[in-house]
Order: C-alpha cells, then sequence, then structure tokens
C-alpha cells in the first residue's frame, strides 16, 4: 500500500506542486482530494473548463491502475440549497460525483473502475462557520477502494 501511495504521490507531483489536489491516507484509504472551487461553479454540477483539464491528467494515471476501483465522493459545505434541479445539498454532491466519474470514463478510466457517492454537507473536514471552513468542506474525493482480493488472499479462511 505504500509504495502505489508513493507512486501515485509522484505521478501527480505538478498537481500537487500547483495546488490543484492533494493526496493523503484518510481513515485507511488514499483519497486524492480535488477542492470544489476549481471544478465547479457555486450551485452548479457543469465542470468548468480547469476543472476538465485537471481531471483528465487524474484520468491518465488512475487508467493505469487497472486492478483498482475508485469511488468519485462529492462533499458540500452546510449552506442550504433548494433549486428545482438540487433540491438538496445531497443532491448536488451526487451529481457533482457523477459529472466527475463522466469526465473520468471519457479520459479512459473503465468505468467498472468507478462508482459516484454524494455525501452532502454531512462529512465535513473543517467548520461551517467561517468562508475558509465552508471552501474546504466543498471538494471531490477520488477514494482508491482496497483491493480485496489482496487480502482474502493474504488471509484464507
Amino acid at each position: 500500500r505504500n509504495q502505489i501511495y508513493e507512486e501515485v504521490l509522484t505521478r501527480f507531483r505538478s498537481l500537487i506542486d500547483a495546488g490543484r489536489l492533494s493526496v493523503s491516507i484518510a481513515r485507511g484509504r488514499m483519497v486524492i482530494n480535488l477542492p470544489q472551487d476549481i471544478l465547479f461553479a457555486s450551485g452548479s454540477a457543469d465542470l468548468g473548463a480547469d476543472g476538465r483539464r485537471v481531471l483528465a491528467e487524474v484520468a491518465q494515471v488512475l487508467a493505469e491502475f487497472e486492478d483498482r476501483t475508485f469511488q468519485v465522493e462529492g462533499h458540500t459545505d452546510d449552506q442550504p440549497i433548494s433549486t428545482p434541479q438540487f433540491p438538496s445539498n445531497w443532491e448536488l454532491s451526487a451529481a457533482r460525483a457523477l459529472s466527475v466519474v463522466k469526465l473520468l470514463v471519457d479520459n479512459g478510466v473503465p468505468p467498472e473502475n468507478l462508482s459516484g457517492a454524494g455525501y452532502g454537507e454531512y462529512q465535513p473536514v473543517a467548520t461551517n462557520e467561517t468562508a475558509d471552513g465552508r471552501r474546504l468542506n466543498r471538494r471531490i474525493e477520488i477514494v482508491m477502494l482496497p483491493n480485496l482480493d489482496v487480502i482474502a488472499e493474504a488471509n484464507p479462511l
């Protein structure tokens, strides 16, 4: 797992150095974190040009991990939204995650290796009491899911 983490860090170095994404280990999972402000306009699930470029680079790296699956997770701050398209933050976060999934597939990541999930405002990483905290909570995370086949082989029943 450490080897894969180091490999991902190396491949994403230019995007990390440019502040476009970060890579971390959270709750035992490798997480690629993309701030919402480079991907989406407020209240929208349509990817902007800058976000499309960054995600195309991300897709090139993810496509090389053919034996791994990834979950794209959408997160929002706690500011209420209520539009006909997005009655709540859950719908907005799920729509954003699926927009990212579709772009990753269009750029070479096998669809069978991807899933999308919307968490709304329910997994904050910072306080929602400040503008900076809310900005940190509005994010897309791409999580490399554990390869359970490897675990099962190492620990047969």
